[in-house]
């Protein structure tokens, strides 16, 4: 074959060499973003009873569950998604963040709630007006949270592709929401499950930010609702702010069954997470099952 010939496939394969071998390396860091993704499960209780109305809030991250408060739910969970870590806050605060703001008010709402076996609508009986002071406390702990995550993944996993999922229940949804507005820049969302959480309607969030947003709890205010008797009176359920413009695949309210007993509702039973029993039935092809989307990726950010 002629000289020029030789050449020419020399500098072919050297032309290929230049350009295929960045196109490997993209597609080898591709491979091992995918198959490299962790997941952080951050649980964020809520209200502990009137036996610990007093406690101070510290806000400290812990890697256990310290209580128990969240009845090996979190076991399930845990174990559905395999995470490299499970991060425990908190928010527990005083009644007076509520919307009760006292144990009177709570206890005059629990005596009039039981004669309402016929009325779904609840002006006053159930109370569930805003209290903005409480919520924002909450709130501002919240971000104090968010700052200790973001100093333990920088610290133990700064290297490492993390998804954050967030479970919280009542009043930790608040804390929650300020969890996030600290971290979401330095972050990837996977799931927000809000577990009857306490003044949803009041604020919301950025829901694209998460691959799913669940919200579970009582329906409530709807014709097919049960009536205030059967209600969660803890924290009368609101549709969280913004909820209504997430896709229906990708979020939304998840409410008991119909077969659920009513004998496990009512004004502290449809809060109490002793009696959620319900989520077991959830199954992996139904909306609101809480468990990871493996297809989609994210960085923690240094």
């Amino acid at each position: 074959m002629p000289e020029g010939f030789f050449i020419s496939m020399k500098n072919s394969f050297f032309v290929f060499f230049l350009i295929g071998l960045p196109l490997f390396s993209i597609a080898q860091e591709n491979f091992i973003t995918k198959t490299s993704e962790k997941h952080v499960l951050i649980f964020i209780n809520g209200y502990r009873g009137p036996k610990f109305n007093k406690l101070a809030v510290d806000n400290t991250l812990y890697t256990k569950d310290p209580t128990g408060y969240w009845y090996k739910y979190d076991d399930t969970i845990i174990n559905r998604f395999k995470p490299i870590q499970t991060l425990y806050f908190s928010a527990h605060h005083p009644i007076s963040s509520s919307v009760h703001k006292t144990k009177f008010n709570i206890a005059t709402s629990y005596l009039f709630s039981r004669f309402c076996w016929i009325s779904k609508k609840s002006r006053w009986v159930l109370r569930n007006k805003f209290n903005p002071e409480g919520f924002e406390l909450r709130y501002s702990n919240g971000i104090i949270a968010g700052q200790k995550v973001l100093d333990y993944l920088e610290k133990n996993y700064f290297d490492s592709t993390i998804k954050v999922h967030i479970i919280s229940h009542s009043m930790g949804y608040a804390y929650s929401l300020g969890l996030v507005s600290q971290i979401k820049t330095k972050v990837k969302f996977g799931k927000m499950l809000a577990i009857s959480p306490e003044s949803g309607g009041f604020q919301g969030a950025d829901w694209n930010l998460f691959d799913e947003v669940w919200q579970y709890g009582c329906k409530m205010g709807e014709k097919e609702s049960d009536v205030i008797f059967y209600q969660d009176g803890i924290a009368p359920q609101q549709t969280l702010k913004g909820l209504e413009k997430v896709s229906i695949n990708k979020g939304g309210r998840i409410y008991p069954p119909t077969s659920w007993p009513k004998k496990n509702k009512g004004f502290n039973k449809s809060h109490h997470l002793k009696w959620f029993q319900w989520f077991y039935n959830i199954k992996e092809e139904d909306r609101g099952f809480f468990g990871p989307n493996i297809s989609i990726n994210s960085t923690f950010e240094k």
